[in-house]
């Protein structure tokens, strides 16, 4: 669910900034969207796209090198063959060599499109939590969205995602499960309701194990 956290408020970003209001109207004669992604991405970035009614077939592939990274100059080529609203999405330690897409040029790309730019960061994203290998993930700070595991690296409970959103705005407005609800009251004292921000309107602490996992 991470990655459909993420790239939900994606979709509300870019056609937010085309002026269409995709929670409220839904995808029947929105602008399309352009989702390009490297020819060696994870099967969830696919399963998410197609639960977000993006489709897989859609997608744009970006031919890849043969350790799995990202070409950037064919990105660079394919954002520039056509306009409208864009996600790149981008990754992190490709599942079969561990390898990182040169995400410094990748996210210069997307921000030149205009486009959001995700990033799949599932295998290899705790590398920033390390002093020796933080190089290797240079730049992924200037994506938009970041989707990675507790079940890799922290060895914590299989079903446990982390997403995280750099436009609170665009995160809430994609997954407020409480919009329309007249029976629960707005928070009025800066409280966090978590059905405002994840696909699930209850779901137990999965978060706890991953702090406990991190303090240690």
């Amino acid at each position: 669910m991470a990655h459909f956290t993420c790239l939900a408020a994606a979709r509300h970003r870019v056609l937010a900034d085309a002026n269409w209001d995709v929670e409220a109207d839904g995808l029947f004669g929105a602008p399309p969207i352009r989702v390009l992604v490297g020819a060696k991405a994870h099967t969830t970035v696919f399963a998410a796209l197609r639960m977000l009614g993006l489709g897989s077939r859609r997608v744009e592939l970006v031919p890849a090198d043969d350790q799995g990274r990202m070409r950037d100059s064919e990105l660079g080529r394919l954002l520039a063959s056509g306009a409208g609203p864009a996600i790149v999405v981008a990754q992190i330690g490709e599942i079969n060599t561990g390898a990182v897409d040169s995400m410094p040029t990748i996210t210069r790309l997307a921000r030149e499109h205009g486009a959001w730019c995700h990033v799949d960061g599932a295998f290899g994203l705790w590398a920033a939590a390390s002093p020796r290998l933080r190089a290797l993930v240079d730049g992924v700070a200037q994506a938009d969205s970041w989707a990675t595991d507790g079940h890799k690296w922290l060895n914590v409970p299989y079903d446990c995602g982390v997403a995280v959103v750099r436009d609170r705005t665009a995160h809430v407005a994609a997954l407020n499960s409480f919009a329309g609800a007249e029976y629960i009251p707005p928070a009025q004292h800066d409280e966090r309701y978590q059905a405002e921000w994840v696909p699930e309107f209850s779901r137990r602490a999965r978060g706890f194990a991953v702090y406990a996992a991190l303090r240690q």
